[in-house]
């Protein structure tokens, strides 16, 4: 069974909602640039608070940014390793809010 195809959108669907708490953002995210911004604030908050993963988030930041200006062949490609880059996100934020809790 062939993967699913990972996009910009889908990215933000699964993960703005922890990526907004975690940027102290009243609001998820709903486009790219947004989403991106909101990421590298999160990287930032987390590598002070000590919590490992934070350069995967700077490293979706990237790899978002750049498939935006890629061919579909290479942009799936960049998309897929951001979207492992984001699988910790949800556990990242558990953390930050035990820490804060």
């Amino acid at each position: 069974m062939p993967a699913a195809t990972v996009t910009v959108d889908g990215l933000i669907r699964q993960h703005a909602v922890a990526v907004a708490y975690l940027a102290h953002e009243p609001t998820p995210a709903t486009d790219p640039d947004t989403f991106i911004g909101q990421l590298g604030a999160v990287a930032g908050y987390l590598e002070v608070a000590g919590i490992v993963g934070h350069q995967d988030l700077k490293a979706a930041a990237r790899l978002i940014a750049e498939a935006s200006s890629e061919p579909s062949r290479r942009r799936q490609v960049l998309l897929e390793r951001a979207a492992l880059c984001l699988k910790g996100v949800g556990d990242m934020a558990d953390e930050y809010r035990d820490m804060a809790g």
